[in-house]
């Protein structure tokens, strides 16, 4: 099997969702081998506590390689790179938090079981976890070689990373009790963020005049990065606009940021979209009690507001072909990026073809 693709007709579509022209279909990334799995890092990496010491991607590298060839064959318009390994929760571990490892097939920051104290989070040179995850990036790059992009790593917001730290009661509980503390953590959350996230970009080299997003699949011609802070859903609109915006927005420092969200922070994807230099929003359709349907409104609003969109289904399941056709009725193809279920790789060439079938070519 070839490589169907042209670079020529993927820049040319990539940069039509960015610049929100018109195109005769959404922007297409088929879910099958998209990124190296977190089950795979944690069975190899093994139970209990995870010390950076002990994380090695070299293993791993090839992976990259497979989830690259798998998009060339299977025709999509994905643009695929490889990142320092998704899974290992960063940021949680930079800012202090006790990673483990409690099945052997997922990764997690140990949030504290009693109510623990924390007064500062600050970074310096001698972190263990920001120097491991550096030089996993210089490995990732160097493997790469040009031959593919390679991205920022997955760092998680400032709530993520306060409940991580503190736990869910001290976290609430400070809101309460101290709400000037809280908006301290915070704002020392945001400033990790954007020293780790900067630190990674200047060793990440440029490919074809850009880079991209993550897992998503985007490539843009400016330097982007992911954002999100999923745990912001136990929060009301108020709530976090009181405490947490500002924190967010100050991390929005490189010119294409994509927001990634899960439809339990729907109330707060509005106020998100206000953020300077977010340019897309990447939408997790997975309350799996609503239609599609009752989505609509949300994302109607959004695109109102000319703000391009990467809708997905859920962390490894993307979109049917019927669903496909559901939003396609509901919503113009400008700003679109929507994210189809495959099994193999005939599968998602037989999606593809279906794909460009419906777009009539």
């Amino acid at each position: 099997m070839k490589n169907v693709r042209k670079w020529e007709d993927l820049e040319r579509r990539h940069r039509a969702f960015w610049e929100y022209n018109e195109v005769d279909r959404p922007l297409i990334v088929v879910e099958y081998n998209c990124f190296v799995n977190m089950e795979l890092v944690a069975s190899a990496l093994g139970s209990g506590e995870l010390e950076p010491s002990s994380v090695d991607v070299r293993p791993f590298l090839g992976e990259y390689d497979k989830c690259v060839r798998s998009h060339e064959l299977i025709g999509d318009d994905a643009i695929i790179g490889g990142e320092p390994l998704l899974g290992i929760p960063w940021l949680e571990a930079i800012c202090g938090c006790r990673i483990t490892i409690p099945d052997g097939n997922s990764i997690w920051p140990e949030s504290p079981s009693r109510h623990t104290e924390v007064n500062e989070i600050s970074l310096s040179a001698e972190n263990p976890w920001f120097n491991k995850l550096l030089k996993v990036l210089e490995d990732v790059v160097a493997h790469a070689d040009g031959r593919y992009p390679v991205s920022i790593g997955h760092l998680r917001g400032p709530v993520d990373v306060l409940i991580a730290l503190m736990g869910a009661e001290s976290f609430f509980l400070t809101i309460i009790d101290n709400p000037e503390k809280m908006m301290k953590l915070a704002s020392e959350v945001a400033e990790v963020w954007i020293t780790v996230a900067q630190k990674q970009a200047k060793r990440i080299p440029i490919y074809r005049q850009g880079f991209v997003a993550r897992q998503l699949g985007l490539w843009a011609p400016e330097r982007t990065a992911w954002l999100q802070d999923d745990s912001a859903g136990t929060l009301s609109l108020d709530q976090y606009q009181q405490y947490f915006y500002e924190p967010l927005r100050s991390m929005s420092v490189f010119p294409v940021g994509v927001l990634h969200q899960h439809m339990s922070c729907a109330h707060l994807a509005e106020m998100w979209a206000k953020i300077p230099n977010i340019r897309a929003m990447n939408i997790y359709l997975d309350d799996k009690n609503a239609k599609l349907s009752e989505y609509m409104p949300l994302l109607r609003n959004l695109k109102k507001r000319r703000m391009p969109l990467v809708l997905c289904k859920y962390a490894d399941e993307g979109l049917s072909l019927e669903e496909y056709d559901e939003i396609c009725q509901e919503l113009s193809s400008q700003g679109l990026c929507l994210h189809l279920r495959a099994g193999s790789i005939e599968e998602g060439q037989a999606t593809m073809a279906a794909i460009r079938e419906r777009a009539g070519k």
